[in-house]
């Protein structure tokens, strides 16, 4: 894993704080002046480990989109449950593959980890810190796009980071210690290509949609 700490907060990073809004919508969680906006669902998986979507779950009157909880979804009678705090693994691979031809600094990234998770090396933790919406003190990594999707943790299908960002700034990758989505802020060709991909599942959202409110806590 090449996941590296840094000694100082990059200036990509740094700005992130003073332009967040007040309220949790997508454009003040995602604050980089992007003009548009997706909300990508971490699966399920059944008892064989293949992936759930979120509109397998839905009723026949509903339609899953940016603005679904899972809750609404979930009725109870299967035990299962998308994973939080992180992106699932087939989901990471898939968006560090698509954001790759989308920033002009693929190898020059930033990683934020929530540092009150355990299991990460200790190494990783000696590195800049910085607070975030809503309230989350986050470590900043560095590396390659592709490390993105890789586990700090060095478990198989472990945590990989919560927020990724180029330093070129021209993407963003926000999700919470209590998301089970991932939302991402960019050019209207990148969140094209990300509704587009066929084995992730996704929906368009704007920035004045609210955060759902089961995936954040203050």
């Amino acid at each position: 894993m090449a996941l590296h700490p840094i000694g100082l907060v990059p200036l990509v990073i740094a700005e992130l704080p003073s332009l967040q809004g007040g309220s949790m919508t997508v454009g003040g969680y995602l604050p980089r002046g992007h003009v548009s906006y997706a909300r990508v669902m971490n699966p399920m998986h059944d008892d064989d480990n293949q992936p759930l979507a979120w509109w397998t779950f839905a009723a026949e009157q509903s339609e899953v989109d940016a603005t679904t909880k899972w809750t609404d979804l979930n009725d109870g009678e299967r035990e299962v449950n998308p994973t939080i705090g992180t992106i699932e693994p087939t989901v990471a691979a898939t968006l560090a593959r698509l954001l790759r031809a989308h920033t002009s600094a693929p190898t020059e990234c930033f990683f934020l980890v929530w540092e009150g998770y355990t299991g990460m090396r200790d190494d990783l933790r000696d590195t800049a810190s910085i607070t975030i919406l809503p309230d989350r003190e986050v470590l900043i990594l560095a590396g390659d796009l592709a490390d993105g999707a890789e586990p700090f943790d060095g478990m198989a299908n472990g945590r990989s980071a919560q927020w990724w960002m180029p330093a070129d700034g021209v993407w963003a990758v926000g999700n919470d210690l209590y998301g089970a989505s991932v939302y991402i802020s960019g050019t209207e060709e990148l969140i094209t290509d990300i509704l587009a991909a066929d084995d992730i599942e996704a929906y368009r959202a704007t920035a004045s949609m609210q955060i759902v409110s089961e995936e954040w806590a203050s």
